[in-house]
């Protein structure tokens, strides 16, 4: 099975196993963060791709990135795997 190096519902980095999100088998997510994934399921079920893209930016923005840098982060999260 891949193991991904960024969560394929946000795009955060997975540079750690504390970073995984958890399937119900309680192992850790091959593919989602911890925020984006718990106990075999979505922390946000119904939440559609261009709200995550607006999450995602408004979380960087408040952790000090600019808001253009933000947008960078955000443009290709329609491509991973949650969205496909």
């Amino acid at each position: 099975m891949k193991i991904y190096k960024k969560c394929q519902s946000c795009a955060m980095p997975l540079k750690n196993n504390e970073d995984r999100g958890i399937e119900r088998n309680l192992e850790k997510s091959n593919m989602y963060c911890k925020h984006c994934y718990q106990n075999g399921e979505f922390t946000q079920k119904d939440i559609s791709v261009n709200e995550m893209k607006q999450l995602v930016k408004d979380k960087c923005i408040e952790m000090g990135f600019p808001k253009f840098l933000a947008g960078i982060f955000v443009k290709n999260i329609h491509k991973l795997e949650r969205w496909k």
